[in-house]
């Protein structure tokens, strides 16, 4: 269910870049909320319409279930920045990361509408995004 949108200047990332990037993603949003490796996607796209403003090189957009802390959405944020920063080789300033809190019941992921975070049901729905890795 977490979906990362990366939009970036044309150019600055390089294929092997984004697949890095990628990998970052899903190990920073893992690792701060305990998903499913296999529940985290991530989509790029290049900026050739001039949407980013002017001295931003980058965007991550983060649609997460709702139920996550302010401390755990500031840290994912803040992780996603840094790292997406870190493999363009530009200033983290000129990274803008949001993340943004979908209510689990208008998402489904594998077929199953999704458990809010800490509920009863949510222990066998990582089950289904676990036995995919």
């Amino acid at each position: 269910m977490p979906l990362y949108r990366t939009l970036t200047r044309p150019g600055l990332l390089s294929l092997e870049q984004r697949q890095a990037f990628a990998n970052d993603v899903v190990d920073i949003h893992c690792g701060i909320t305990g998903a499913p490796r296999s529940f985290v996607h991530v989509l790029f796209a290049d900026d050739d319409d001039g949407r980013l403003d002017e001295g931003q090189s980058a965007l991550v957009f983060g649609t997460i279930r709702h139920g996550r802390t302010d401390a755990q959405k500031q840290q994912l944020t803040d992780r996603l920045a840094a790292a997406l920063a870190d493999r363009a080789s530009i200033a983290t300033s000129s990274v803008t990361a949001v993340s943004v809190d979908v209510d689990a019941s208008y998402t489904m992921e594998g077929g199953v509408l999704l458990p809010e975070p800490g509920s009863a049901d949510e222990e066998a729905w990582k089950a289904i995004g676990s036995s995919a890795e």
